[in-house]
């Protein structure tokens, strides 16, 4: 009987502990989990003039306790006519980037990004940047969270029209210093709105990309996304203009 009463009372002191260990290390698995979301839009239009357009998106970011990575990949191809009714190309675009942020005291940060940026139709070839600097979180409550960062960085600014790539003939090289904000109001349980604005300050050149988009969930996977895209450079090859806008409502499903 006395060893009945002592093994239950051994249980009975040692069950909190196995729960709370139980509890950390499902803490610690959410924490290692990755949120992945993938987007998709397609636009077929006919009749006086006939096209076809596809968008595909792609983010990924994973929040750790002393790390907080974000990846982006985004693709942009339209198929039109041109004045004879013959099939072209009207538009193509690649982007991706990649950012690490490691985290400080007092809601501070270190951040390293890279991104490339391949647009056919923009003048360059592509144009790639890396940049590290500090960031600090400026306002983070249930419904809003803000982040300012700036740094400096290098620049490649390809001009040569090659098919690859990454090789390039005729580029410029500079040194720049990168300004970006990131705002998230999540407005309710099922709608979300987010503005982000990247500023490249470089010698010749100054690029601005602004997206802001508005998120409304469908359930707990799909949610439809109303999403506007501005980018601009100061200084672009002759012929090209200096910016350009996106605009495109999306379906979009989280992992």
């Amino acid at each position: 009987m006395r060893k009945t009463w002592l093994a239950l009372a051994c249980g009975a002191a040692v069950m909190p502990a196995a729960i709370h260990a139980q509890e950390a290390e499902q803490e610690s698995a959410q924490e290692r989990a990755w949120d992945i979301e993938v987007e998709a839009s397609y636009l077929l239009k006919r009749g006086n003039s006939e096209s076809e357009s596809v968008v595909g998106k792609a983010n990924a970011a994973h929040d750790g306790v002393n790390w907080r990575q974000t990846a982006k990949a985004e693709a942009v191809n339209t198929l039109g006519e041109n004045d004879d009714g013959e099939e072209e190309r009207t538009a193509e675009r690649y982007y991706a980037s990649y950012k690490l942020d490691r985290k400080l005291a007092d809601n501070n940060y270190l951040f390293n990004v890279l991104t490339y940026d391949k647009d056919n139709f923009s003048g360059f070839h592509y144009q790639a940047s890396y940049a590290l600097g500090l960031g600090r979180r400026f306002l983070e409550t249930p419904s809003h969270t803000l982040d300012l960062e700036a740094g400096p960085g290098y620049r490649v600014e390809c001009l040569e029209p090659e098919e690859s790539y990454g090789g390039c003939d005729d580029k410029n090289e500079s040194v720049i210093a990168r300004f970006a904000g990131n705002y998230k109001w999540t407005i309710n349980e099922n709608a979300s709105f987010r503005q982000s604005v990247a500023t490249e300050v470089g010698e010749d050149n100054t690029s601005i990309r602004s997206e802001t988009s508005l998120t409304s969930k469908i359930n707990d996977h799909f949610a439809m996304r109303l999403s506007h895209l501005v980018t601009r450079d100061s200084e672009v090859p002759a012929g090209t203009h200096n910016t350009d806008q996106e605009t495109t409502v999306s379906l979009v499903y989280t992992f």
